[in-house]
């Protein structure tokens, strides 16, 4: 009758059987079952000696535990159950674009046959349960120690969001598979547990006797650059003012997208184009305004901005030219007037000119040639023609030249007797 009653007390509290055993003995011995201590037994201290863990891992690891494993515990009744640990956002800061790539964790005692289970990779849910299943994977282990077991599917991470990492064991009457470091607890983090996988409770908080932190930790890679770009292609020489296009590209080892940042070597840069797909041919272009020796270089970045380094540099050598450009084609009584401007940043020397009417009857000034000596960068100079005498529809063309550089327009006209109108 007593009997009945104290399992009926348990089934209305929903207090967990959780087996135990003190760590200074190697005895197990049974606590007290009332409604505040549930039963608990700790394994003895034979069966998980081992050394400090410290935190000295590379990638990062996540835990709240101290390194240490001084206890391990199992459910009296042995079968199925779950001990977790919940990350929060406070703890996720700096891993965008991270995954959790394995979890480690402190096995207890165990006897033949090797315990199996499950790790369990939760998402957000609330600040008392996890939310749906990311991933899991399987294991077995026949002897107590540390075990680190990868992720077949990585779990990508949300540092918005919680996500909770679970060792799932089945073990026999006992047994005790799961360690605990020295609390206190860290509250709603450090020690959840749960028997059916919807109903959790906190050690040391839910369950006082056990004010422990699991001994589980969560690997976490950072998202990793770029690879450093190919160097620019393009060309090594080239004129002032002119525009070139220069291409390069690169990989992301998550295959994510890539950005570029092109440095010119004139102080100023491209700011970061994209994005541009994994190992995909980049390309950009610029000019320069001065003469010089001049060195390209670009790095990328990831969708998390996270940076690789600099290109090898591509030195490109920027010469002075001058540049034609014809404007303002006019006409009036017996002569035709143009502009020719040097937009350059060099001497224009020796322009040749002509001025040509194609079409019309034209008995006088059908083509003047000429010659500029020198238009300055930036200066223009007016050139005019030979008096015009004809009649009809027309069409004026001017052109001017020289080594490196042309311009020619055209402009319709009339032509009656000495007056031209455009």
């Amino acid at each position: 009758m007593k009997e009945l009653q104290r399992k009926k007390i348990l089934k209305e509290t929903g207090i967990l059987l959780i087996a135990t055993v003190m760590v200074l003995s190697t005895k197990a011995v049974t606590a007290n079952t009332n409604n505040e201590s549930p039963e608990l037994m700790l394994a003895g201290a034979d069966y998980i000696s081992q050394s400090q863990q410290s935190n000295t891992f590379n990638p990062d690891w996540i835990h709240f535990d101290d390194g240490t494993n001084i206890q391990s515990i199992g459910h009296i009744l042995g079968g199925t159950w779950e001990g977790a640990i919940r990350i929060t956002p406070a703890e996720l800061t700096g891993y965008d674009g991270s995954k959790l790539t394995a979890v480690r964790w402190h096995h207890g005692y165990t006897s033949e046959p090797p315990h199996s289970g499950n790790i369990k990779i939760y998402g957000t849910g609330t600040s008392t349960h996890p939310g749906g299943l990311i991933t899991s994977e399987p294991f077995t282990v026949s002897s107590a120690g540390w075990f680190e077991i990868n992720l077949s599917n990585p779990a990508p991470i949300d540092t918005s969001k919680d996500i909770w990492v679970s060792v799932q064991v089945t073990h026999a009457v006992g047994e005790h598979p799961l360690g605990v470091a020295p609390g206190p607890v860290v509250p709603g983090k450090g020690g959840w547990i749960s028997t059916d996988g919807i109903n959790w409770q906190q050690l040391g908080i839910d369950i006082p006797t056990l004010d422990y932190n699991w001994n589980i930790w969560a690997k976490v890679e950072r998202s990793k650059p770029p690879e450093i770009p190919q160097r620019p292609e393009g060309l090594t020489e080239g004129l002032t003012g002119a525009e070139y296009t220069f291409s390069t590209t690169t990989t992301d080892p998550e295959g994510e997208h890539v950005y570029y940042l092109w440095d010119w070597g004139d102080e100023t840069s491209s700011g970061w184009l994209g994005p541009f797909d994994s190992g995909e041919v980049a390309e950009a272009s610029h000019s320069w305004t001065e003469a010089e020796n001049y060195e390209i270089r670009v790095k990328a970045k990831d969708i998390y901005n996270h940076e690789s380094d600099w290109s090898d540099s591509l030195k490109i050598f920027i010469v002075d030219v001058p540049i034609l450009e014809i404007s303002d084609i006019s006409g009036s009584l017996v002569k035709v007037r143009a502009v020719i401007r040097n937009n350059g940043s060099a001497d224009a020397v020796s322009v040749n000119w002509n001025i040509t009417f194609d079409g019309g009857f034209i008995l006088l000034g059908k083509k003047t040639t000429g010659k500029v000596i020198t238009i300055p960068p930036g200066e223009e100079v007016t050139i005019i023609s030979d008096p015009i005498f004809g009649i009809g529809k027309t069409v004026v063309r001017v052109t001017a030249e020289i080594s490196g550089s042309s311009d020619a327009k055209e402009q319709e006209a009339f032509v009656l007797l000495f007056f031209i109108k455009m």
